[in-house]
C-alpha cells in the first residue's frame, strides 16, 4: 500500500468517527468566509443574469412602443382622410346614390 492510500485508510472519515475531528475557531471562520465569498459571487453571477433579461425585454417593449405609435400616426391620418367633407361627400354620392338638393327643392323654416 502506497503512503496516500496508507493516510486514507487510516483516516477517521472511512471509520465514521466524525465526532471525533476537531476543527478550530480559525478554520471555521475560515470556511464560513468561503462559503459567504462562493454565495455572494453566484448571487451576483444571478443578478447580472436578471438584469440582462430585463434589458432585453426592455428594449424589445420601447421597440414595439415605437411601433405602436407609428401605427397610432397612420391611423389618425387615415381617419382625418376619411373623415373629410369631400370624402364623406364622394362616398355618399357613390355607395348611397345621394344628391344634393336643388335650390327649388330646399326649403328653410324660420322661427
Amino acid at each position: 500500500m502506497n503512503a496516500a492510500a496508507k493516510v486514507l485508510h487510516e483516516s477517521n472519515l472511512f471509520h465514521g468517527h466524525l465526532s471525533q475531528i476537531r476543527v478550530s475557531f480559525t478554520q471555521c471562520l475560515q470556511m464560513i468566509l468561503f462559503l459567504s465569498v462562493l454565495l455572494s459571487a453566484i448571487v451576483v453571477v444571478y443578478c447580472t443574469n436578471q438584469y440582462r433579461m430585463n434589458l432585453g425585454q426592455l428594449e424589445h417593449a420601447k421597440q414595439e412602443a415605437s411601433s405602436l405609435e407609428l401605427q397610432w400616426g397612420q391611423l389618425l391620418l387615415e381617419q382625418a382622410s376619411i373623415s373629410a367633407p369631400s370624402r364623406v361627400q364622394e362616398s355618399a354620392e357613390e355607395v348611397l346614390h345621394m344628391v344634393t338638393p336643388s335650390r327649388q327643392q330646399t326649403v328653410i323654416y324660420h322661427m
